[in-house]
């Protein structure tokens, strides 16, 4: 899994996952920036679809810097791979990965950074996403669960879907992650930090 979409459903979707209108209530690079990535890291974007997020980040690690863009979807895939050379950031180490955000085949204990944005609520089987995010995070790293607010709002998903953040911050301690802190990630969204527990 990474987004469920397919075909022309997937095209719209990309679309929407980019458009001006989310530029407005959510600055990727901006929230980027709010994550406290740094030049050099390593980052794995779980469930990255058409790079809303990856492209900024690339930006920000440079090219010492590698981010994985993971995702299911060939459709959003092929998305990110216009909007990668549209945005003259062909020359960053972004690396594609089509795979299933649950079983990445990212090396064990190899990024600083794991992002899953507006993903967590998607996620059928939370236990084994998660274990694969522990298994690809490094020991000291950083993981970041951006996700809808739990708030009646024309954007996003139905109210009933969302995960209030005290909802996703126990299911993720719960599974071997330490709650640090939250960041700004814009009027609908809500950011949470963990490190992975020893």
């Amino acid at each position: 899994m990474g987004h469920k979409f397919f075909g022309s459903e997937a095209d719209e979707m990309a679309r929407r996952f980019l458009s001006d209108e989310r530029r407005r209530y959510q600055d990727p690079l901006k929230v980027s920036k709010a994550m406290c990535v740094k030049k050099g890291m390593t980052i794995a974007d779980l469930g990255c679809g058409p790079g809303f997020f990856t492209i900024p980040l690339a930006s920000l690690v440079g090219s010492s810097g590698l981010v994985y863009a993971v995702d299911s979807s060939p459709t959003m895939l092929k998305h990110l791979r216009v909007n990668i050379k549209k945005s003259h950031a062909s020359g960053m180490s972004i690396k594609i990965v089509r795979a299933n955000v649950s079983k990445t085949g990212i090396p064990s204990n190899s990024v600083d950074f794991v992002l899953f944005a507006r993903l967590l609520h998607d996620i059928g089987d939370k236990t084994t996403f998660l274990k694969e995010v522990k298994r690809i995070c490094k020991a000291g790293g950083t993981v970041i669960d951006l996700d809808w607010k739990k708030i009646r709002m024309k954007h996003g998903p139905p109210y009933g879907v969302c995960l209030s953040k005290p909802q996703a911050r126990r299911i993720i301690t719960r599974k071997g992650f330490r709650y640090v802190g939250t960041f700004d990630a814009g009027r609908y969204h809500y950011g949470l930090i963990f490190r992975p527990r020893t």
